[in-house]
């Protein structure tokens, strides 16, 4: 686990103690390992392009938001690409978070680029001298035990420390696994609205990667729950039961990272990994999902993460 290891336990993939590195890529599948479905180098080769070609002249990756440069990084880790040699204009997606250090509203956003950092093995302090590593620690609120008041910020906050050699306090850990929901999973919302797949997925990467189990079981009988027909993952069943890739890309990081067998979590003909193939366009992008069917760069930064760990040997 080099993402999670320096990625996943360095989270992307992986959040689990490098679930999200080229490390965890390596333990690729073929029919017979643990998933029935594996992603050819066609598709992976196609990804990569996709993903470069979004790279903008500064260096970043848009889409959904300021942290959407940190996922397009996990994706180029897991695909087996050294983001810092993906550049436009001479600018890499380092260089724009090293830019950004003016402009980090939380400890959770820290956290993302802390993550990237780590997984693209370069300095958490910037040329500036802003040390993305220190923003994060600093935001830990003893009487909560919270980095971050936003949920997944603050799973990320857990990951990322552990991806840089850093053990979050016990107090941390435990805040973290008491925030868990009666049904098994974790929400996006403080106070807790409706659980999703998403926060949850992050959620057993960063407490895999910090070495706590005891949350695992609950949170895995959760996903099943969660889990379609067509053997992907929704966001939540809350908003509907379509499989979506960025929902189905987290969720496979996280069997991964709890060490699942993917043949346990077939339906019918099909397993997770063999549904988030299904959602690749010819381009290489992947789509939200069927009903719609667009190119989505967001989608494929998320699913490109979980494409990595899946390919073929």
């Amino acid at each position: 686990m080099k993402f999670f290891r320096s990625m996943l336990v360095a989270l992307p993939v992986v959040l689990a103690a490098g679930v999200l590195t080229p490390a965890a890529a390596a333990a690729s599948v073929t029919s017979s390992g643990r998933t029935t479905a594996c992603a050819p180098a066609s598709a992976v080769d196609k990804a990569v392009r996709y993903i470069k070609a979004q790279q903008q002249p500064d260096g970043s990756f848009p889409s959904v938001g300021q942290t959407s440069t940190a996922d397009a990084v996990y994706a180029l880790v897991a695909l087996g690409v050294d983001p810092s040699t993906v550049r436009r204009d001479g600018k890499s997606a380092v260089d724009w978070i090293y830019s950004q250090t003016t402009s980090i509203p939380n400890a959770g956003v820290a956290a993302k680029f802390l993550l990237a950092l780590a997984l693209a093995k370069k300095p958490t302090v910037a040329p500036d001298g802003f040390d993305f590593k220190n923003r994060v620690k600093s935001a830990y609120d003893p009487a909560t035990g919270l980095y971050d008041t936003n949920p997944t910020g603050n799973a990320y906050a857990l990951a990322a420390l552990r991806a840089v050699g850093e053990r979050p306090p016990s107090r941390a850990l435990r805040a973290w696994e008491d925030l868990q929901q009666p049904d098994g999973g974790w929400s996006a919302y403080r106070p807790a609205a409706e659980t999703d797949t998403n926060t949850t997925a992050v959620s057993l990467v960063a407490l895999k990667a910090n070495g706590r189990s005891r949350t695992i079981p609950a949170a895995l009988r959760y996903l099943r729950t969660q889990q379609s027909a067509d053997a992907g993952f929704t966001f939540s069943t809350a908003y509907g039961t379509a499989s979506d890739a960025n929902s189905t890309g987290l969720v496979i990081l996280a069997l991964r990272a709890t060490g699942q067998n993917f043949r346990n979590w077939r339906k019918g003909n099909a397993d997770p990994a063999g549904r988030l193939l299904d959602l690749q366009n010819p381009s290489g992008a992947f789509r939200y999902n069927d009903e719609s069917p667009g190119d989505n760069a967001f989608a494929t930064f998320q699913a490109g993460q979980a494409l990595g760990l899946i390919r073929c040997r």
